[in-house]
C-alpha cells in the first residue's frame, strides 16, 4: 500500500497554462491548456468487491486545449480534448481520436441579453441537475441554444436542446443514445442581498422509448435557497419530477437537501442531509419513483467520495439518503474530514436493513502559491451486512472497501 501511495504522488499531475492577447479593437484572445491526470488505488470504489479480488492502480488523463475570444459584439470558445487511461492505446499507431468538448458562440444582443449557440458545458445552482461533471475526465457538455439575461443581481437563462443520431438522416429514426431526445429549461437566480439568494429551475426533458419514435416528457421543477449571516451558512433545495420516463412508465420523484455550516476564520464545521426518492420493494405500482438527473453520476462528492451510492441510485429504484458531517481546518494547508451515513430511502427487501454503510473521507490540501496546489484523498467504507449480502451473497466475504488518490494542480498565468 505504501509503495502504491508513493506512485500516486509521482504520477498525479494537473497542469494548466494561460496566455492572453489583447487586440487593438479591445477584444481578447486566450489560449488555455488543461492537462489533468488522476491516479487512484481502487479497492471498492463504486462497487464493493469479494475478498478474492485484487485492488487496482489506475491512471487516467485528460488533455484539453481551449481557445477563447471575447469582444463587445460576441464571444466564442473552441475546446478540444483527449481522454484516456494510460496504456489504453498502443505506443505507436494510436487511433484514439481528438474530440470536441465545447464549440459555441455567444452574441451580445445588448448589455443585458446574450444568445449562446453550440456545444457548451452548463451548470446551475448546486449542480444537482445540470453539472459540468468535472470530476470525470470526459466532462459533460450539451448541444444547445441559451438566451441569457444578466442585470444587477438577477440572472435568467432559457435553453433549448435537440438530439439526433446523425446529420445524414432523411426521415425520422429512433434515437439510440442514452440521452434526452429534446430538452427545454428555465433558470432564474436572484441575489436579494449579500445574505440571501434564491434560485428556480424548471426542466422539461423528452426521452424516447427505445426502438420507437415515441417521446415522453419528464418535468423537473425545483428551488434552491442560500442564506448566510455571522459565519452561519444555510442552503437548501427541493426538486420534484412528474411525467413519463423513457420506458413509458408514469414517473413521480423528488430530491431534497439541507446543509448548515459554521465558519470561523480558517475553521469550518457542518452537517447536511440529502434524500433521493425511491420505491419500496413491496410496492406493486408501475409508477417509477427514482430521481433522474440530466447527466447521470454527477453526484460525486454529494453522496460520498467513493461513488458507491451514486451507482446504486441509478441501478436500483430504492432511492438514497445521506446524513453527513464534515469538519475542515486551515487556509494554505487544510485538512478536511467527511462522514456519510448512506442508506436506501426505502426498504430494499423484507426484513432487511435500509443501511448501506458508513463512509469516511479525508482530504489533505496544500497551496504552495496561487498557482500550485496538492490534494491527497483517502476514503473507506464500513459496509452494512445486509447490503453486503445483497451485492456479494451471504457466503462471500468482502474485500475491505477503500480508495486513495493524489492530485497536483499547477495553474500559472504566463503573462504575469
Amino acid at each position: 500500500m505504501r509503495k502504491k501511495l508513493l506512485s500516486l504522488t509521482l504520477f498525479s499531475i494537473t497542469l494548466s497554462l494561460h496566455a492572453q492577447i489583447k487586440l487593438s479593437n479591445g477584444a481578447e484572445i486566450s489560449l488555455l491548456g488543461d492537462f489533468k491526470t488522476l491516479s487512484e488505488i481502487r479497492q471498492g470504489y463504486k462497487n464493493i468487491l469479494p475478498e478474492t479480488a485484487k485492488p487496482t492502480f489506475v491512471i487516467s488523463q485528460r488533455s484539453r486545449l481551449i481557445l477563447d475570444y471575447k469582444s463587445k459584439a460576441f464571444d466564442l470558445r473552441f475546446s478540444a480534448q483527449d481522454t484516456r487511461a494510460w496504456g489504453e492505446t498502443y505506443a505507436v499507431n494510436s487511433v484514439k481520436p481528438l474530440l470536441l468538448y465545447e464549440a459555441w458562440v455567444k452574441y451580445h444582443i445588448n448589455p443585458e441579453f446574450g444568445l449562446t449557440i453550440g456545444r457548451q458545458s452548463i451548470e446551475y445552482s448546486d449542480n444537482r441537475i445540470f453539472s459540468t461533471s468535472n470530476w470525470g475526465m470526459q466532462g459533460a457538455a450539451h448541444d444547445a441554444l441559451i438566451l441569457g439575461y444578466r442585470h444587477n443581481q438577477t440572472k435568467i437563462d432559457y435553453g433549448l436542446a435537440q438530439s439526433n443520431n446523425s446529420a445524414a438522416i432523411l426521415e425520422a429514426t429512433p434515437y439510440v443514445l442514452k440521452n434526452y431526445k429534446s430538452m427545454s429549461w428555465l433558470w432564474v437566480s436572484k441575489k436579494f442581498s449579500p445574505k440571501l439568494e434564491l434560485n428556480f429551475l424548471n426542466v422539461l426533458a423528452g426521452y424516447q422509448k427505445l426502438g420507437t419514435l415515441t417521446t415522453y416528457g419528464l418535468n423537473t421543477v425545483g428551488v434552491k435557497s442560500l442564506f448566510n449571516t455571522s459565519g452561519i451558512l444555510f442552503d437548501g433545495s427541493a426538486y420534484f419530477q412528474f411525467g413519463k420516463n423513457g420506458l413509458g412508465n408514469d414517473h413521480q420523484a423528488h430530491l431534497y437537501t439541507a446543509n448548515l455550516k459554521y465558519v470561523y476564520q480558517f475553521f469550518s464545521v457542518g452537517t447536511g442531509y440529502d434524500h433521493y426518492s425511491g420505491k419500496k420493494y413491496s410496492e406493486t405500482s408501475s409508477m417509477d419513483k427514482y430521481f433522474i438527473t440530466v447527466v447521470e453520476s454527477i453526484a460525486h462528492g454529494f453522496l460520498g467520495f467513493m461513488d458507491l451510492a451514486t451507482g446504486t441510485q441509478f441501478q436500483k429504484q430504492y432511492g438514497i439518503s445521506d446524513l453527513n458531517f464534515h469538519v475542515k481546518y486551515g487556509k494554505n494547508t487544510s485538512l478536511a474530514a467527511y462522514f456519510h451515513a448512506l442508506a436506501f430511502a426505502e426498504q430494499p427487501a423484507e426484513n432487511k436493513s435500509r443501511q448501506i454503510g458508513k463512509e469516511f473521507d479525508f482530504l489533505l490540501s496544500h497551496k504552495f502559491n496561487k498557482s500550485l496546489s496538492l490534494d491527497i484523498g483517502y476514503s473507506f467504507l464500513l459496509t452494512n451486512e445486509d447490503y453486503k449480502d445483497s451485492v456479494l451473497g451471504s457466503s462471500i466475504n468482502e474485500l475491505f472497501p477503500q480508495w486513495a488518490y493524489v492530485l497536483l494542480t499547477f495553474k500559472p498565468n504566463l503573462l504575469q
